[in-house]
């Protein structure tokens, strides 16, 4: 599949992540979007609470690293999977992300690091049970003649236009057969119907501007790794509201920008901290908020 590559433009891209920062605390959106501009911590310090994993973020890594390879592995051959060599690329892969990352748990001395064993057994159990579901053996069954225009996991951001306005929407694994496109995102944490069914819509217009596919040929599912998945119906008038939705927080994000072309933000004391919660003792950036 050839998809739209779009000129860089510096403006802001909506995304659901985005705007669920924005919508939690303005000071935390601040350090995560536009820690270049402040001026009271090193760009690197901010950086780095930035980049801070925890081990569900972990888990929840390595087991979509998990599926890539899987599929990557179907659209090739769907010979037995060796377990024990599965397992150990697990083990492997929980190994190379402990080495790379630094967790939340550790920095801030609550925990202590989780080692490779744990991350890796954690991942097996949700992709054991992905491999004995009846989804996995319906993507094993579809004609190999498929598997040339598989997606999976795309590299990018998953730029596309809403309206006309920039958004970032990157699907976890998308096909096309019998005349359906179908999109599927998987899920390792707990489900919010509400939530996730939105982000699904994102995806549909993903594929209908970047891929010229019809709304009417798009199937979207959310997977849980814990065995269950729902299918998004795409209802009458849901996708309007949708793009109305985005276009009201895209301009809600703007109207903290001094330049919302080159996407310049104002001063930090213009984006507040937000009265002290329990949810604050899981913010990664909160050792730079002085409560005292």
């Amino acid at each position: 599949m050839t998809l739209i590559s779009y000129p860089f433009s510096a403006i802001l891209g909506w995304s659901a992540s985005r705007y669920e920062a924005f919508s939690f605390c303005k000071r935390h959106y601040y350090y995560q979007y536009y820690p270049k501009f402040d001026a009271e911590f090193p760009v690197a310090k901010i950086q780095a609470l930035k980049m801070l994993s925890t081990r569900a973020l972990a888990v929840g890594s390595i087991s979509h690293m998990g599926i890539e390879a899987l599929l990557k592995r179907l659209e090739k051959s769907t010979a037995p999977i060796d377990s024990n060599r599965f397992a150990a690329h697990l083990t492997q892969l929980a190994d190379s992300f402990i080495k790379t990352n630094t967790f939340d748990e550790a920095h801030y001395g609550n925990k202590p690091l989780p080692t490779a064993e744990e991350l890796s057994e954690a991942a097996i159990e949700y992709l054991n049970l992905f491999l004995q579901s009846e989804r996995y053996a319906w993507i094993c069954a579809l004609p190999e003649s498929t598997r040339r225009a598989w997606m999976i996991e795309p590299g990018g951001f998953g730029e596309t236009r809403i309206n006309s306005l920039k958004a970032y929407c990157k699907v976890d694994f998308l096909l096309q057969h019998q005349g359906k496109t179908y999109i599927f995102d998987w899920k390792t944490g707990k489900a919010d119907p509400e939530k996730h069914a939105r982000q699904m819509l994102g995806y549909a217009l993903f594929a209908h501007t970047n891929l010229g596919v019809g709304f009417d040929q798009i199937e979207l599912i959310i997977h849980y790794l814990n065995g269950t998945e729902t299918p998004v119906d795409i209802q009458a008038g849901d996708l309007p509201k949708f793009e109305a939705k985005v276009q009201a927080d895209t301009q809600e994000m703007h109207s903290y920008c001094e330049q919302v072309d080159t996407n310049i933000p104002k001063p930090k004391e213009a984006f507040p901290m937000i009265e002290p919660q329990k949810l604050c003792g899981y913010c990664k950036f909160r050792e730079l908020c002085d409560r005292g």
